[in-house]
């Protein structure tokens, strides 16, 4: 029972939330967005910066970890649910900005370390020869995605979550998430190969070796981009 009994029906959502009740993840998120963004705003007002801390605190607090219960289950009813969330989203931006100034190595220098580490090597030469075009690709294919495939691939890739999770996360079947890490990943490797091929002219000979090179370390690529601090 909670300590104030006008915060009961807040505490039995909290409840269901960290009980995987989908229904209820969902109104809690539309009953918490206003507080969640203007806590973010209070730290930085740039709109990719508030998009990310919705994101971080989604996976905060509604995400369990293997083994354990989401953080939304600590609520005790104690005061509004609103008021306990923006604490937690405020806490998320102000670690976010700390981690963003503290980063050391950013997209260019992970692209400088493949080309290092490339052992074929007409990738290597490709890499080496278009870093700057091909970082640039990805980017832009990354930022073209839409909100929900963009979403997805951090979670997976920044933040480590699982199908599973994802699949908690957003009320589906695990298999409908592992679909939609794909799909996202292949729209990217795609539209990234389609703008290289636009930007250098290629010829059709190099089509394919450009689709090798965008496939290889693909992953970490997109996890390095998408880890950069929002512009």
């Amino acid at each position: 029972m909670s300590a104030d009994g006008d915060h009961d029906g807040e505490l039995r959502l909290a409840q269901a939330v960290a009980g995987g009740d989908a229904a209820a993840l969902r109104e809690l998120e539309t009953l918490v967005a206003p507080d969640v963004a203007a806590a973010a705003r209070r730290v930085d007002p740039a709109p990719a910066f508030v998009e990310e801390v919705k994101q971080a605190t989604r996976v905060r607090l509604f995400v369990a970890p293997a083994g354990g219960r989401a953080r939304i289950a600590e609520y005790a009813g104690r005061g509004p649910l609103r008021g306990w969330v923006g604490i937690a989203a405020t806490r998320v931006a102000l670690n976010l900005k700390r981690d963003a100034r503290a980063r050391p190595a950013g997209a260019a220098e992970l692209l400088a370390e493949l080309v290092a580490d490339e052992t074929d090597p007409e990738l290597r030469h490709l890499r080496a020869a278009y870093r700057d075009d091909f970082r640039a690709a990805l980017a832009e294919s990354l930022a073209a995605l839409p909100g929900r495939q963009r979403a997805i691939l951090r979670l997976c890739y920044v933040d480590g979550l699982r199908a599973p999770q994802l699949a908690t996360l957003y009320g589906v079947h695990d298999t409908t998430a592992l679909r939609w890490i794909a799909a996202a990943a292949e729209a990217v490797a795609e539209g990234a190969r389609r703008r290289l091929v636009e930007r250098l002219a290629l010829s059709p000979g190099s089509v394919d070796s450009v689709a090798r090179m965008i496939l290889s370390h693909l992953d970490l690529s997109i996890a390095r981009i998408l880890a950069e601090p929002p512009r």
